[in-house]
């Protein structure tokens, strides 16, 4: 071996090394905002989650905070005027009362959160002609009638009081609605030679029913406080869903859901949703679950009806 060999690859300099790091803590940063725009979208894969962690999500996050590493390795001028930009753009919108610093630090917060939760989409629906008591289950949700007004903004202001001062105190409080209804309801089967509808001011006082008198006193209140709801019905069973927005409120939704409102219940729980054909995302809010966004039943839908 010459003198001029070395055994040994010569040390990294201290400066390459503060550099790689900073590099990865840059790319690290933009991987969230990156991922919270594209796991709404991932496709519904059968992957179980590991220690309640979605592996579909965090194979997505690794692969995006690679790919940005690289980048800027290979194009730090690009990459780190783009980042300049975005910090100036955070900075005025953030003076301006627009979407600043608070805001996205908001948002890591639901995204760092959303690395341990699976939502699932269920197959498309299509907007089927009405079905059979179509007319009656409208007529029975009478949601101006004071006393189930009186019901709804008591059942909105029960729950999650505090959390609803933050923001999206719609979505809160029909949440709390969710909570307080079917944390009482009791059920009780119709007559045995016919199908009744109860209205939501006749199930208000009583808590109890079927299915349907269920999803008409839940579908009613939430419309009384400004929701978006809808009645699903199946072969053999009715369910009220409520629109949570667009792939952006579904996460919201889902965090609010884990994290915040029901984080006994669904902290590790997969939560379920419908798209439809606007791209507007419903989660149900059957009696059958303790959470919003539960598993449906598997049965084929015939028919959906609009409140």
């Amino acid at each position: 071996m010459s003198d001029k060999e070395s055994p040994h690859p010569p040390p990294v300099p201290r400066r390459g090394l503060l550099l790689s790091g900073f590099q990865f803590l840059v790319a690290l940063a933009i991987t969230l905002p990156v991922c919270m725009l594209l796991w709404p979208h991932l496709p519904l894969m059968q992957v179980p989650a590991v220690g309640g962690i979605s592996l579909e999500r965090l194979a997505l996050f690794v692969l995006v905070l690679v790919v940005l590493v690289v980048l800027l390795r290979r194009l730090p001028l690009l990459s780190y005027g783009a980042l300049l930009v975005a910090i100036g753009v955070l900075t005025f919108q953030g003076l301006n009362g627009g979407y600043g610093f608070p805001a996205l630090f908001d948002d890591y917060a639901a995204t760092i959160a959303a690395l341990s939760q699976r939502t699932k989409a269920l197959p498309e629906v299509e907007e089927l002609r009405p079905f059979k008591g179509t007319e009656e289950l409208r007529m029975a949700m009478n949601y101006k009638d004071p006393l189930v007004r009186s019901f709804a903004v008591r059942g909105a202001t029960t729950w999650f009081n505090e959390e609803a001062k933050e923001g999206d105190h719609t979505l809160i409080q029909a949440f709390s609605i969710f909570k307080v209804i079917n944390s009482s309801w009791v059920y009780v089967s119709d007559p045995a030679d016919d199908e009744y509808f109860a209205a939501a001011s006749e199930s208000v006082p009583l808590l109890a029913g079927d299915c349907d008198d269920h999803a008409v006193l839940m579908a009613a209140a939430i419309k009384a406080i400004g929701g978006k709801v809808r009645l699903v019905r199946t072969t053999g069973h009715i369910y009220p869903e409520m629109c949570v927005g667009d792939a952006k409120g579904l996460q919201r939704a889902v965090y609010l859901i884990r994290n915040v409102l029901f984080p006994e219940e669904a902290r590790h729980a997969d939560l379920y949703y419908h798209t439809d054909a606007n791209g507007d995302r419903w989660i149900n809010l059957d009696y059958t679950r303790h959470y919003p966004g539960g598993p449906v039943m598997n049965e084929k839908i015939i028919g959906i009806l609009h409140v």
